[in-house]
């Protein structure tokens, strides 16, 4: 049996870590001493999309608090700490071992000059997450995890690690990571994101017509982008997002019966949805960063590489840039920004 450590404690961890302690020996690295100490303390809380569980866990500040080494390392934090976490993780690894990579945006061409590529496996979480308090958190929806070699083979390991993670929800292995990690990408970009520069949650921002032709814009940008780079775009949770992006015919004049389909589409996204709330949105008003460098900073970067340009993503990230500077304030006024680069 593989000996895993989830490395981040937040949502997402917390919920990962705790489903797969309950079937395998697991140690938590937490970083953050309060959420140590709660979990020695009082156990891990898991609530939500699948009933309400306490864990226990053995959970550590630093993993140089303990002396074990592991096969498999899971690298739950956020993207802005990855490297870092990389750096640290890698003296506790097994020769044979892997770090798995389950930040939003594509983060893993941004730490192979740190470890080798063949140490790293892709993945994407699909299912919703919130940190209510050191050791309590939320699993707010129901959703896949997916796996994927950097390299698009399917090998035993990446079999071994999906049935562990079936232990939290159903996964499944893909040989296009880089496909589905941009797909996600273009989730966050639009959701995330949109959330964080107006402070809407998602039913609020969705109700509006103006604001949904801005989510569509985000797409238009992000898929044009995917076409030029070559990358084959995939269902995300049983979603295919980047089907809701508006055609040329949409964006020249008057919706098609096809677009307007599309932003009935959306608006129903947002109502089914409508209480999610942006975890940019959530790093923001604790006074962290967030991961938009490699979520809409991904498609910016992308679209540089391949002459296709961006503006509408590149003035989202500077908004949140801004606001995370402290010279804009977080605003539906933000959203309102962007209306005149789109032109229908």
């Amino acid at each position: 049996m593989s000996s895993v450590a989830v490395a981040g404690c937040g949502a997402i961890g917390g919920i990962i870590g705790g489903f797969i302690w309950n079937k395998i020996d697991t140690v938590m690295i937490c970083k953050n001493p309060e959420i140590t100490q709660a979990i020695r303390t009082h156990g891990l809380y898991v609530k939500g999309a699948r009933g309400n569980w306490r864990f226990n866990p053995r959970a550590y500040a630093n993993f140089s608090d303990q002396r074990d080494k592991f096969d498999i390392i899971l690298l739950t934090m956020k993207a802005t700490a990855l490297k870092d976490a990389v750096k640290d993780a890698q003296n506790y690894l097994k020769p044979d071992g892997f770090m798995v990579t389950f930040q939003n945006g594509v983060v893993e061409d941004q730490i192979t000059d740190v470890i080798s590529p063949e140490k790293i496996v892709g993945g994407i979480v699909g299912f919703g997450g919130t940190m209510h308090s050191p050791g309590v958190v939320e699993m707010t929806s129901k959703g896949e995890l997916i796996l994927g070699e950097l390299n698009g083979e399917i090998t035993e390991r990446g079999k071994e690690l999906q049935k562990i993670l079936n232990y939290v929800t159903p996964t499944r292995v893909t040989d296009n990571i880089w496909g589905a990690k941009y797909s996600k990408v273009l989730v966050n970009a639009c959701i995330t994101t949109m959330g964080a520069v107006s402070g809407l949650y998602l039913g609020e921002m969705l109700k509006r017509r103006e604001f949904r032709k801005i989510f569509g814009e985000i797409l238009y940008e992000g898929v044009k982008v995917a076409g030029a780079k070559g990358l084959k775009l995939e269902k995300i949770s049983g979603a295919p997002i980047y089907k809701f992006a508006p055609s040329e015919k949409d964006r020249e004049g008057k919706l098609t019966i096809s677009g307007r389909f599309k932003d009935l589409l959306i608006k129903i996204v947002g109502m089914r949805f409508r209480r999610l709330k942006s975890s940019s949105l959530q790093s923001l008003e604790r006074g962290r960063k967030t991961e938009v460098d490699f979520i809409n900073g991904t498609i910016e970067r992308y679209g540089r590489e391949v002459g296709v340009p961006t503006p509408v993503n590149e003035r989202i990230i500077k908004i949140v840039h801004e606001i995370e500077d402290g010279v804009r304030s977080i605003s539906p006024e933000n959203l309102n920004e962007l209306l005149p680069l789109i032109r229908y």
